[in-house]
C-alpha cells in the first residue's frame, strides 16, 4: 500500500514539473505545419509571434503567431513575416 502511494505521489511531481517548466527542458511546442494564407484582418490581431527554426527541437521552419484575445496560436509561413512588419508600420485608418 505504502509502494502504491509513493508511486503515485511520484507521478504526481513529475507531472507538474512537466506542466509548469518553460521551454529549457520542456517538451517543445512545434509547428508540425505552416499555412501560406492568412486573411489580413487575422494578421493584423497578432499580437506577438516567435520564430521557429527548424535546426532547433522542430522540424520545419515556421512563424508561430499570437492572436489577440486568444489563447491558440497559428502557424504561419515564414515569408508573412514580411508582411506582418508592412501591417504593423501601417498607421491605422480611422
Amino acid at each position: 500500500m505504502e509502494l502504491k502511494a509513493t508511486s503515485l505521489l511520484l507521478l504526481m511531481c513529475v507531472g507538474i514539473i512537466i506542466l509548469t517548466s518553460n521551454e529549457a527542458g520542456a517538451i517543445p511546442r512545434c509547428c508540425l505545419t505552416a499555412t501560406k494564407r492568412i486573411p489580413r484582418e487575422v494578421l493584423r490581431a497578432v499580437t506577438t509571434y516567435e520564430t521557429q527554426s527548424k535546426s532547433g527541437r522542430c522540424e520545419i521552419d515556421a512563424l508561430i503567431l499570437h492572436i489577440r484575445n486568444s489563447k491558440k496560436f497559428l502557424c504561419a509561413h515564414p515569408k508573412l513575416g514580411k508582411v506582418l512588419k508592412k501591417l504593423k508600420k501601417k498607421p491605422k485608418l480611422a
